[in-house]
């Protein structure tokens, strides 16, 4: 998922493109993916927290822009007291221990080492495992890091204490990935990745589902309908039915059975269903907005019934 821009507005994508001739300065990590103005002086910088359900999810957040923007990313994942009251507002927890310091160097091809001084012991193996997703998915979002090495003190370290191993250099993490799918192991496995509303429908979540068959845009759209295997997540009504989904001109396309309509008895939650269809086809192939129809008919289109956000969650 690093690098995956979740960019569905043209303006999103021109901006963007205006912005690619920036100097960067790769050791210091300074071409944030999402990038604001440099005259006002803040850029937007995707960083990873764990839900209070458990999840790990991106959120785009507006920092102050200064040199080594990347190790300052990081700062933002510590749970002290400013980060932790942000972060509660929106539902999330930072997944770095108070207390805990960084120093960022990033090397050749885009090898970043990360040393993490100061750190506490974490309550358990999960613990561990949510602040290396949370620290290697943050700084995969830089366009100047491609990969991530974790030392400890100025040491290299075969594992944290619970027993999570940081023994190599890290690309971006799959997201909450479903238990009980194919190994990751060997060629056989394909991962897609599905976004689905928590419970409450304040957060996109995204989830890794492993399969034995290239994604193509029907197979994700039905495992989307097909639902979320863990029931903290929101999925669509009950019997709701594929018909068959395609994109034209940028927008995800999704024709669905009726039963979809019972989508109206939770407040929200259409708006919510949308936009997840809208960042998962994105993840295959890049759109800007998602139109229902119910069979054969218009139901929700992106232009008048739903706003979808450029990012897949936004600090508020």
């Amino acid at each position: 998922m690093g690098k995956r821009l979740w960019l569905f507005g043209l303006a999103c994508l021109v901006a963007l493109a205006m912005l690619a001739g920036c100097a960067k300065d790769k050791n210091e990590a300074e071409d944030a993916v999402f990038e604001e103005d440099p005259e006002a002086g803040y850029r937007r910088t995707v960083l990873y927290y764990a839900s209070e359900d458990g999840y790990i999810v991106p959120v785009m957040k507006r920092i102050p822009w200064e040199e080594g923007i990347g190790r300052a990313a990081l700062g933002y994942l510590v749970d002290d007291a400013s980060n932790r009251a942000a972060a509660e507002r929106m539902g999330l927890r930072a997944v770095v221990p108070e207390g805990t310091g960084f120093t960022l160097r990033i090397g050749e091809e885009g090898a970043a080492v990360v040393n993490i001084t100061g750190l506490t012991k974490l309550a358990d193996a999960q613990a561990e495992k949510d602040m290396v997703t949370g620290i290697v998915n943050t700084l995969t979002e830089f366009d100047s890091i491609e990969t991530v090495r974790i030392t400890l003190d100025g040491a290299k370290a075969a594992a944290l204490p619970h027993g999570t191993d940081i023994s190599g250099a890290f690309s971006t993490l799959p997201l909450n990935a479903e238990d009980g799918e194919v190994a990751v192991s060997g060629n056989s496995a394909h991962a897609m990745t599905l976004y689905f509303p928590n419970a409450s429908a304040s957060l996109n979540v995204p989830v890794t589902r492993y399969g034995e068959a290239q994604p193509s845009l029907t197979s994700v759209m039905q495992a989307l309908v097909d639902g979320p295997k863990d029931a903290g997540l929101a999925g669509f009504p009950a019997d709701t039915e594929l018909l068959s989904a395609y994109i034209a001109d940028g927008v995800v396309c999704v024709d669905l059975s009726a039963q979809f309509k019972a989508v109206e008895e939770t407040e929200g939650l259409c708006q919510a269903l949308q936009t997840a269809i809208a960042l998962t086809a994105n993840e295959l192939e890049s759109v800007y907005g998602a139109d229902i129809y119910v069979e054969g008919k218009e139901y929700a289109l992106h232009s008048s019934e739903a706003s979808v956000s450029a990012y897949v969650n936004e600090f508020k």
